[in-house]
């Protein structure tokens, strides 16, 4: 077999041109498989997440959405009406809800008799509704609502007698993300409302920008503040850990944290999420064609087998690396569609296929080519 394709390799050979045109046949199949192949692989419609409405939130066996009859909590197909919830979180062996309940938080999964498979509450103090909790070893950071505006409130976890810290800032900000970082403290995104008429805005109406906050507690005074980072006009919507740092997502921007130092990636997304990986995903609105792909440093944008068809409002990745992204299609109608994270560096993949395939004909073809030049130079033909 080996010398029939070394004399079709041949260039005396009289099956030259039939051995010139098959490859280039090969070539041109071979072009429009790659560039077939340069879709996104492992996209599919549905997701992990079997739901029946607009998924808000989920941490462990816990799902927050929305329906017809309005926002429900499911914990282990178990269905509770949960009208104003706002946020599921996982602390611990626990589950944590911002039910919407003044002065309480729920929680689920203690291992005791009564709260590991029924929704319970404890105190966080007279007069706050949390929206948004995070937990940072035995503290808790909580975005409470304080009329028009948010604020920051920490407290102890398990404290028998709860005494929350509200943070002291001037200004009125819309929190949205609050996120555990190394360093003991949180980093809290979302955004801030200028005052009216600012540089001569609309008063009814007045611009919000991208804000991230870097929040400590002592423990004792009141949560300490500081901006590390004030946008264009938008919001921050998601903030994830990677293996270099942080990476804030925002509608109008997309920002590293690492070491202290804030840079810019120029990217703008509708939602976001982390996957298994340490990779962020960004994606855009309807219509949209590609997605972004943060891994340290480096930006990828991979193109999608079709233009999204929904509006991206959650996105969420399971422990195999499956990343769900659900919202609202033109229509308004629930929606959702899955992407395999792994499935785009997996030689299991139509990429990965003829990447490999590329290379093995590739060295086949080299190999049979220097057995015919140690050939030629065996018999002392001259080139």
């Amino acid at each position: 077999m080996m010398s029939g394709w070394r004399r079709l390799l041949e260039e005396e050979s009289e099956h030259q041109w039939l051995s010139f045109t098959a490859f280039t046949i090969i070539v041109i199949i071979g072009a429009v498989l790659i560039d077939w192949s340069g879709d996104l692989s492992g996209v599919h419609e549905g997701s992990s997440l079997e739901i029946d409405g607009i998924v808000l939130d989920s941490a462990g066996d816990s799902i927050l959405y929305q329906t017809e009859d309005g926002i429900k909590i499911s914990h282990n197909e178990m269905e509770n009406s949960a009208q104003y919830a706002t946020c599921l979180e996982e602390y611990e062996d626990i589950t944590l809800a911002c039910l919407g309940t003044e002065g309480m938080l729920g929680y689920i999964g203690d291992g005791g008799p009564d709260c590991d498979t029924e929704w319970c509450q404890f105190s966080i103090g007279d007069g706050l509704t949390a929206t948004q909790v995070s937990g940072n070893g035995l503290a808790l950071l909580m975005i409470v609502q304080d009329g028009t505006s948010d604020s920051l409130a920490a407290m102890w976890f398990g404290d028998s007698n709860p005494q929350p810290i509200i943070a002291d800032y001037e200004g009125i900000m819309h929190l949205d993300v609050v996120t555990a970082n190394d360093e003991g403290g949180w980093y809290v995104g979302g955004s801030w409302q200028a005052p009216p008429n600012w540089l001569g805005s609309n008063p009814t109406s007045p611009p919000m920008f991208e804000l991230v906050l870097a929040v400590t507690w002592d423990g004792i005074a009141a949560p300490s503040i500081e901006v590390i980072h004030m946008g264009n006009e938008g919001v921050i919507h998601g903030i994830f850990s990677t293996d270099e740092g942080y990476i804030a997502t925002g509608t109008a921007d997309t920002i590293s944290i690492i070491d202290g130092k804030i840079s810019s990636l120029g990217m703008s997304s509708y939602s976001s999420v982390g996957d298994q990986n340490g990779n962020v995903w960004l994606f855009g609105g309807i219509g949209s064609e590609t997605v972004a792909i943060i891994s340290d440093d480096e930006i990828s944008v991979e193109k999608l087998p079709q233009p999204l068809e929904i509006i991206p409002t959650y996105a969420f990745c399971d422990d195999s690396g499956m990343i769900s992204v659900h919202g609202s299609d033109s229509s308004d109608n629930p929606s959702a569609f899955s992407i395999d994270s792994n499935a785009r560096t997996s030689f299991t993949s139509l990429r990965g296929i003829l990447d490999l395939g590329f290379i093995l004909v590739s060295i086949l073809i080299i190999s049979i080519m220097g057995w015919n030049i140690a050939d030629a130079i065996r018999k002392g033909e001259v080139f």
